[in-house]
């Protein structure tokens, strides 16, 4: 299942999987795969990218993602155990268990910051709430059932809003408008030009 994915993207999966273990302790599939697919929603909001290239399709219970469904082969035995256990309202579920006190985990400060945004604001409700907040999403609610949920469509919408936040970027286009007012600056002459100064930012 995780053979089509790029070995970047398998990495990132597991570490991803890995800071939500770790900090969680014990999570269910089911939980893992909504708290991962509410940190793409957050990364988009705030950095207009998603988190990762992890597939999520719309089904029973929401987002749902084969590759989270099938990490077992990724993760079970080493600093992840899986395995099956009884939830507190009696189902059969796979959980995620940290096998070791401590591991490495490569993820930017960024990619960090939203991983405990999405605990802080998720962690600690009800399984049911994080379903229903999940199928709340746009994204989500713009797929029919059974579908792959496209995000492209939502990124676009965020993009503004996270330039319109970002003084950097703000401050970035009227340094560019100035220079062009005034007729100098080699820097603001094309479009590349300017999108390479704002990517410096």
């Amino acid at each position: 299942m995780l053979r089509h994915m790029r070995r970047s993207s398998i990495k990132k999966l597991r570490d991803i999987i890995a800071y939500f273990t770790f900090k969680a302790k014990h999570l269910t599939e089911r939980r893992l795969a909504k708290l991962i697919y509410i940190a793409e929603i957050y990364s988009i909001e705030k950095f207009g990218r998603r988190l990762s290239e992890i597939k999520f399709f719309n089904y029973y219970y929401g987002p749902w993602s084969p590759e989270v469904d099938h990490t077992e082969e990724l993760l079970s035995g080493g600093d992840i155990l899986i395995g099956f256990d009884t939830t507190s309202h009696g189902y059969d579920a796979s959980f995620f268990k940290p096998n070791v006190d401590k591991t490495t985990i490569s993820l930017s400060d960024g990619d960090k910051t939203i991983l405990d945004d999405v605990l802080n604001d998720w962690g600690f409700k009800r399984t049911p709430e994080i379903i229903e907040h999940a199928k709340s999403t746009t994204p989500c609610k713009s797929s029919e059932f059974g579908e792959l949920i496209n995000f492209d469509e939502y990124i676009e919408e965020c993009i503004s809003t996270v330039i319109e936040n970002d003084d950097d970027i703000v401050g970035g286009t009227l340094d560019a408008i100035e220079e062009y007012k005034i007729g100098f600056g080699e820097t603001f002459k094309t479009k590349e030009g300017i999108l390479n100064h704002l990517r410096s930012l």
